[in-house]
C-alpha cells in the first residue's frame, strides 16, 4: 500500500527524496517529507507522483508516499500529517480501524483535525500521551489505543530521533554506518546499506544516528541481529528501458532459470507435501492465477485433486480446511489476505508452505517451509517475472513428485524467443483504441488467459476478459462483434483443435484473433510465434507476450504502465 521512509544521519534530505521514489510503486496518490531544522518541523506535501523536491539540510526526517484509503486525494490528507502544536510529524502505512472513536476523543480534548484521513489520530494521541510520559511510554500508550492492520514512522520536534510500529504491513530497519533507516520496504535504502532487522507483528523501534531499540507491545527489549540481504543496487535501476515493467518482462530469459535452482534439503518438505492430502492453494491476483497452474499440474501429473481458494475467499472455507497442508504464494510475502489465511491454516493445525520472492517476508517466517522463487526485485506494479518465476518452480515441485525433472533445458533462450516487442506494439497500435479484449484457452492455458486479460486491464485500463475457450457459447460469444479483438491461445498439444474450433467460431463472428501458437493459421489474423516445448513448458512462453501487449497498449493509451491509477504493489490491507 502506502510508502514509508525515516532516516537519520548527518545529511538524510537528499536520502530521503531518492528513498521515497524508489518506494513510488506502493503509492502514488501524493508524497509528502517532514525534516528537523532549527525552527521546528518542516514539511512539504504534494499530489502526484514524486516531482523535483528540494529539501533544506537536516539530519533526520520521514517521507510518504500515499494511496488513499480515508479520504480523497488531495495535499491536506497527503503525509505527513502533524499534531496540533506540530511538534509530531506521523507518516502511516494501513488502516486505524477505531479512528472515529479516537477522534471524537481527541476532538473532546481540544484537538484539531485538519484531513480526513485515519492517520492523523496517531500524531495526537502521541501529543497528547507526550504531555506527561516519555518517549517510549507515549509510542506504547498509542499503539495500545490503536486498531487495525498499521505501521507507522514518528518524528519529534527538538529530538534527532524516529520511532515506529508494526502491526500489520511490514517495517524494516536499516543499519548503516553512522545513519539509520527505517521503512516499509529496503528497497527505500538498499543504496545505504544492506544490513537489516525485519521488525514483527507488536514491535517498536526507536533509532538515532548510532544506536536503535527495539521492544515489544510490553515494553521490553527484544534482540535482534541485521541480516545481509542479497539485492544488488543495480537491480533497482531501469537500466535501458523507459519503464520498470518492460525492464522486469525483458529479465524473464535470466529470471525463469534461476527460480529453478534450488536446495534439494528445502526441496525435500514441499515434495513431501506433495504426496500427502489434501492440499489447497491459496494466492491472490496473480499468484491466484500460478496456483490454478499447480492445480492442473498436479491433476495431470500426479492423478491428484487440489483446492484453489482465493485469499480473500478463505474464511468462506474454514469448514472444508481441516487438516492437510496449505501452499501459499506470494511475490512480497506481506499480502495481508494470504497472511490472514496462513493464520487460520495453523490455527487448525495445518502445516504451511510457501513459495514467495521476499525471503524475509512475513509470509515466510510464519510458515513451516518456504522456497524463493529468486527473481531480484520486482518494482513495476504488475507482476510479471515473478509470475514465470512461480510457474518454473511449482512445475519443477510437481514433476519432482512424479520422480522427473521438467525438461526446461534452454529455456531462458526460448523465453527469449518470444520478445515480440515489436509485433505487440504493432497489436497494441491496431487496438489501443478498442473497450474489450477477450482472452481464451483450454486446460492449462486457461490460467494463462485469465492473466492476459489481468494484465491489461491493470496496466491500460481496457476491460478485458480471459475465460475457458468451451464456455464461449455460454453467454460470453453474444458479446463478439465485427472488430473485437480475442487472443486465443493454442499451442499445438492436446487442447489445439477444439481451441481452433473456437477461433474459427469466433472469426466467423466477426472477431479478430490473435493467436498464440507454434503453429501458424489462416484462422489467426495476427500470429504471435512460440517456440514447440513439452505441454507444461508453454504457460512459461506464452504468458510473455500478452505482457508485453499489455505494456504497449499502457504506453500508446498515455498511461503509465509501472504506476497503474488505483493499484498497489502490496496490499497489505485487507
Amino acid at each position: 500500500m502506502c510508502g514509508i521512509l525515516g532516516c537519520v544521519g548527518d545529511e538524510v534530505s537528499s536520502v530521503l527524496v531518492r528513498g521515497l521514489k524508489r518506494l513510488e510503486y506502493r503509492g502514488y496518490d501524493s508524497y509528502g517529507f517532514a525534516t528537523l531544522g532549527d525552527s521546528g518541523i518542516y514539511v512539504v506535501k504534494e499530489v502526484g507522483k514524486i516531482g523535483d523536491v528540494r529539501l533544506p539540510s537536516s539530519k533526520l526526517g520521514v517521507a510518504h508516499t500515499r494511496w488513499a484509503t480515508h479520504g480523497r486525494v488531495s495535499r491536506e490528507n497527503a503525509h505527513p500529517h502533524l499534531s496540533c502544536d506540530k511538534g509530531v510529524a506521523v507518516v502511516h502505512n494501513g488502516i486505524i480501524s477505531n479512528y472515529l472513536e479516537l477522534k471524537r476523543e481527541l476532538e473532546e480534548k481540544g484537538h484539531k483535525f485538519t484531513s480526513e484521513t485515519d492517520s492523523e489520530v496517531i500524531a495526537h494521541l502521541l501529543e497528547e500521551y507526550l504531555k506527561d510520559h516519555g518517549l517510549k511510554d507515549a509510542m506504547l500508550k498509542t499503539v495500545r489505543r490503536l486498531k487495525g492492520d498499521f505501521s507507522f514512522i514518528a518524528m519529534f520536534e527538538g529530538v534527532e530521533v524516529l520511532a515506529g510500529a508494526r502491526f500489520g504491513p511490514p517495517l524494516v530497519l536499516g543499519c548503516g554506518s553512522g545513519e539509520n533507516f527505517v521503512a516499509s520496504d529496503v528497497l527505500a535504502f538498499i543504496d545505504r546499506t544492506d544490513d537489516v532487522i525485519f521488525l514483527d507483528n507488536g514491535e517498536l523501534v526507536i533509532l538515532g544516528k548510532g544506536f536503535y531499540e527495539l521492544f515489544d507491545l510490553d515494553g521490553n527489549p527484544v534482540k535482534k541481529r541485521p541480516v545481509k540481504v542479497a539485492w544488488e543496487v543495480a537491480d533497482v535501476s531501469k537500466k535501458e528501458f523507459a519503464h520498470y515493467t518492460l525492464k522486469e518482462i525483458h529479465e524473464q530469459p535470466s529470471t525463469i532459470p534461476r527460480a529453478l535452482i534450488q536446495d534439494d534439503g528445502r526441496l525435500k518438505p514441499f515434495l513431501e507435501a506433495l504426496k500427502g492430502s489434501p492440499i489447497y492453494f491459496v494466492g491472490c491476483g496473480t499468484s491466484y492465477h500460478a496456483c490454478l497452474v499447480a492445480k492442473y499440474l498436479l491433476a495431470k501429473v500426479l492423478k491428484k485433486p487440489a483446492e484453489v481458494i482465493l485469499g480473500s475467499e478463505v474464511g468462506y472455507y474454514s469448514e472444508l480446511m481441516d487438516g492437510g497442508v496449505l501452499i501459499a504464494i506470494s511475490q512480497s510475502g506481506e499480502t495481508a489476505d494470504v497472511l490472514k489465511a496462513v493464520r487460520m491454516a495453523k490455527a487448525k493445525g495445518m502445516k504451511v508452505y510457501s513459495i514467495v520472492n521476499q525471503v524475509n517476508s512475513t509470509l515466510a517466517r510464519e510458515s513451516d517451509h518456504f522456497l524463493s522463487i529468486n527473481c531480484g526485485p520486482e518494482i513495476g506494479v504488475a507482476a510479471t517475472k515473478s509470475f514465470t518465476a512461480q510457474l518454473a518452480l511449482l512445475e519443477l515441485l510437481v514433476m519432482g513428485v512424479a520422480g522427473k525433472r521438467p525438461n526446461l533445458d534452454g529455456i531462458g533462450e526460448a523465453v527469449g524467443s518470444v520478445m515480440h516487442d515489436e509485433l505487440m506494439k504493432e497489436i497494441a497500435e491496431r487496438f489501443k483504441g478498442s473497450n474489450d479484449f477477450y482472452f481464451v484457452g483450454r486446460g492449462i492455458h486457461y490460467p494463462i488467459a485469465l492473466e492476459g486479460a489481468l494484465k491489461l486491464k491493470e496496466l491500460s485500463y481496457v476491460h478485458a476478459e480471459g475465460m475457458a475457450a468451451g464456455e464461449l457459447k455460454h453467454g460470453t460469444l453474444a458479446l463478439i462483434s465485427d472488430g473485437t479483438p480475442v487472443v486465443v491461445i493454442n499451442p499445438k498439444d492436446e487442447t489445439y483443435n477444439e481451441t481452433m474450433s473456437n477461433a474459427i467460431e469466433l472469426k466467423s463472428r466477426g472477431a479478430r484473433i490473435i493467436g498464440v501458437s507454434d503453429e501458424p493459421s489462416s484462422v489467426y489474423d495476427y500470429h504471435v510465434k512460440i517456440p514447440k516445448l513439452d505441454w507444461y513448458a508453454y504457460p512459461l512462453v506464452e504468458v510473455v507476450p500478452l505482457q508485453l501487449l499489455a505494456y504497449y497498449m499502457a504506453v500508446l493509451r498515455s498511461e503509465d504502465p509501472d504506476h497503474p491509477r488505483n493499484l498497489a504493489k502490496s496490499v497489505t490491507v485487507e
